[in-house]
């Protein structure tokens, strides 16, 4: 399929110090990126799209079949990867409690406006809430050091051994 990439309406282009070629084209609420090695011809061309086969391959073939139905006018369809209500939900309460933890408020407040508790101090020893208002200020913590990068594969678990990523396929010969 022949295209334009060059001329894509609302297209960002940049190019880096090795004359690869990024492109940012927003598409109503979806944004689309890609990186050619060399500028795009100022006419129409086809493109081939190469993918690892990796842990991500799912994610990334998923990402080219949208930026694809975007080039030939369809819908894109719905994102695979979307997070469920439920852990939405979750994650809103994560910040909130970070953000609450670290303007000094205590976990028995951040229990009562984001949780609903109501209770004396005894009431707040025995409270499951105690608990669940900790953890939720404990993952604030981690995906603000950097746990936030999970989030960009979800669904995908990327298993670690020893801080490095285990290949998908064993090597020949190992």
């Amino acid at each position: 399929m022949p295209i334009n990439l060059a001329g894509l309406q609302d297209l960002t282009a940049r190019l880096d110090d090795d004359d690869a070629w990024h492109g940012f084209w927003q598409l109503g609420r979806s944004m689309h990126q890609f990186w050619l090695p060399t500028p795009p011809a100022d006419k129409r061309a086809t493109y081939v799209v190469i993918l690892p086969l990796d842990k991500l391959l799912e994610l990334r073939a998923e990402a080219v079949l949208r930026l694809w139905r975007a080039l030939v006018g369809r819908a894109e369809g719905k994102w695979a990867h979307d997070f469920p209500q439920q852990t939405r939900d979750r994650h809103i309460l994560i910040l909130r409690a970070f953000d609450g933890r670290a303007d000094g408020v205590s976990y028995r407040k951040l229990a009562e406006v984001l949780l609903g508790f109501e209770g004396r101090k005894a009431d707040w020893e025995n409270d499951p809430r105690k608990n669940q208002i900790r953890r939720l200020a404990a993952d604030g913590q981690y995906y603000v050091r950097g746990g936030y990068r999970d989030l960009l594969y979800y669904t995908v678990r990327l298993a670690k051994r020893g801080g490095i990523e285990e290949p998908l396929v064993d090597a020949p010969g190992s």
